[in-house]
């Protein structure tokens, strides 16, 4: 398991999250695939011919440094999985997974070392699994979110839109947070 850090996208303090989704001032395309509690990595296999997931990197974070999001701020340690999506090649979602120490234990330990598999590709399969609320969040014009756009060379010359949540398996909590980027097509009309 790699332990250097190449910046880690701050994804919990880029933007504010919501959970009210009633009036997001999105399209209804975009709002369809923010809501949808299927598998998301299901839904973009059905739309490309492949799909793979490429690792940006896995880390671990303890606690003598700063959380991402504060749903694991007293936890010891927490691993940090950072993927991108890609559909034909073409990265269409960042992936940001937090995953607690705690939660790797017994069965749920393979969490831990899935390689390039979908991490949703396993969640869905869990019959104990559950999904908690989806939260929202639109990502402003010039965050780290459209840095990582750029150095994609991907054009991102307007708000992102994102969403996270909490996935229990066994009662044991990871947090799963995506982005979707400007290839993805959901924000064209």
């Amino acid at each position: 398991m790699e332990t250097t850090i190449d910046r880690l996208l701050p994804l919990a303090s880029a933007a504010p999250w919501i959970t009210g989704t009633e009036c997001l001032p999105c399209s209804s395309k975009v709002r369809s695939w923010l809501l949808d509690q299927d598998s998301l990595t299901q839904k973009l296999q059905a739309s490309a011919q492949s799909l793979q997931v490429k690792v940006r990197q896995q880390v671990i974070l303890t606690d003598s440094e700063d959380s991402l999001s504060s749903h694991f701020a007293s936890e010891k340690k927490v691993l940090v999985r950072e993927v991108f999506l890609c559909c034909d090649d073409l990265p269409v979602v960042f992936a940001q997974t937090e995953i607690p120490f705690s939660t790797l234990t017994e069965q749920q330990a393979q969490l831990a070392d899935i390689g390039t598999r979908s991490l949703g590709s396993i969640l869905f399969k869990d019959p104990s699994m559950r999904r908690d609320q989806i939260e929202v969040a639109q990502f402003p014009l010039h965050s780290a979110v459209h840095q990582l756009c750029e150095n994609l060379n991907q054009d991102s010359g307007f708000p992102l839109w994102g969403r996270r949540s909490l996935f229990y398996v066994n009662n044991k909590p990871l947090l799963v947070s995506e982005v979707f980027l400007p290839a993805s097509g959901i924000y064209l009309t």
